[in-house]
């Protein structure tokens, strides 16, 4: 994905959660990218056991958009999407 062609779905503070949505966004064919305010924290909590606060942003295709806020309205995602 070139970055010009990307576009913000949701900014969450909990990973597990941003790759649930990730991995069902996939199952339909939208690829996504995470990106994390605080890099390192995927580290931390990968060798060290701790849980850093982040933001981590889920960015998809401009032109997959609506489905993807159609597809999480009809998941256990939809009140994360109350501000989109």
């Amino acid at each position: 994905m070139k970055e010009n062609n990307l576009r913000l779905l949701l900014s969450i503070d909990d990973r597990v959660i941003a790759e649930d949505i990730q991995a069902t966004l996939e199952e339909y064919e939208i690829y996504t990218m995470l990106v994390s305010d605080n890099p390192a924290s995927s580290v931390l909590g990968s060798y060290m056991g701790l849980n850093p606060i982040e933001n981590i942003q889920i960015q998809i295709n401009k032109n997959d958009y609506q489905q993807a806020v159609e597809i999480l309205n009809d998941s256990d995602f939809n009140e994360l999407l109350d501000n989109v």
